[in-house]
């Protein structure tokens, strides 16, 4: 009997092989090649660049990216397109994997380092806050701020082809991150893909759990960015509720251990919330 509870607990632990540098180097390439990516996208096909910002004034907006582009589409099925191949596919593909499997698990292993060095320092403050560390309150408070704090910032209105081409720029870049990340971890790290993205025997068992948690909780993201939006219609709310969405995909980590899961609970909430906004236009 030992043995399969060792095998059983096994299963659900963390392996986490990388470290602070591995986070780092993905998050900079990421952002780095987010700007270069619509750079690019923006002077080869739209023959514009950010310079467009001094021609036309600059309004600002409370609105995402994605809205803008689907409100001024007349729902051109291209611009659908588009719109979920970046906000289902590979929003949630990359977005998982550097906040939730890197960050949040090199995370979860460093705060257990800290918890180890608080509970055996010889002073009594100092131990106090090993309970600060725990790896399911530290890690996933810490990425979920991050997380929201991404999500939002100044919005300005573009035209649409600017919007366009950024947004084939941005799901480019995600998507060749995401690939990237996946060899990196798997060649250069020699990380199982079982021990962190998904196992083939699990592939169901994690879909009914991703849609059981939308089922539950989506009610609740929904109508909190209803009455924020409502109530405070000239500011940019979003970062609010994706902050406890967050919270819900961090403990969604936590306990599976797997991105898989992760991924389609985002790309359902994503998918949901476009299908919804799009039939409202």
């Amino acid at each position: 009997m030992e043995p399969l509870i060792q095998a059983e607990y096994s299963e659900k632990k963390h392996l986490v092989f990388w470290n602070g540098f591995d986070v780092f180097l993905l998050f900079f390439l990421w952002i780095t090649l987010l700007g270069i990516g619509v750079g690019i996208m923006l002077q080869v096909f739209s023959g514009q660049t950010d310079s467009i910002d001094v021609v036309q004034p600059v309004v600002t907006t409370t609105h995402h990216p994605l809205s803008q582009l689907l409100e001024q589409s007349k729902k051109s099925p291209v611009i659908l397109f588009v719109a979920f191949f970046c906000g289902v596919l590979t929003a949630p593909l990359t977005e998982e994997f550097l906040f939730r499997l890197l960050f949040q698990g090199w995370l979860e292993k460093k705060s257990n380092d800290w918890r180890k060095i608080c509970r055996y320092s010889e002073y009594f403050s100092l131990r106090l806050l090993r309970f600060l560390f725990l790896p399911e309150f530290f890690s996933i408070f810490i990425v979920s701020f991050l997380f929201a704090l991404a999500h939002g910032g100044k919005r300005t209105e573009q035209p649409v082809d600017v919007q366009f081409y950024s947004m084939i720029g941005i799901g480019i870049v995600n998507l060749f991150l995401f690939c990237f990340g996946i060899f990196y971890l798997a060649v250069i790290r020699g990380v199982p893909i079982r021990a962190f993205l998904f196992r083939a025997n699990r592939i169901f068992y994690d879909l009914c759990i991703a849609l059981g948690t939308f089922l539950i909780f989506s009610p609740f993201i929904f109508s909190l960015h209803w009455l924020l939006r409502n109530n405070f219609p000239d500011s940019v709310t979003d970062p609010i509720p994706l902050f406890f969405f967050s919270i819900i995909l961090g403990v969604l980590y936590f306990r599976t251990g797997r991105l898989f899961p992760c991924i389609m609970l985002h790309a359902f909430l994503n998918g949901f919330s476009l299908t919804v906004f799009i039939f409202s236009i």
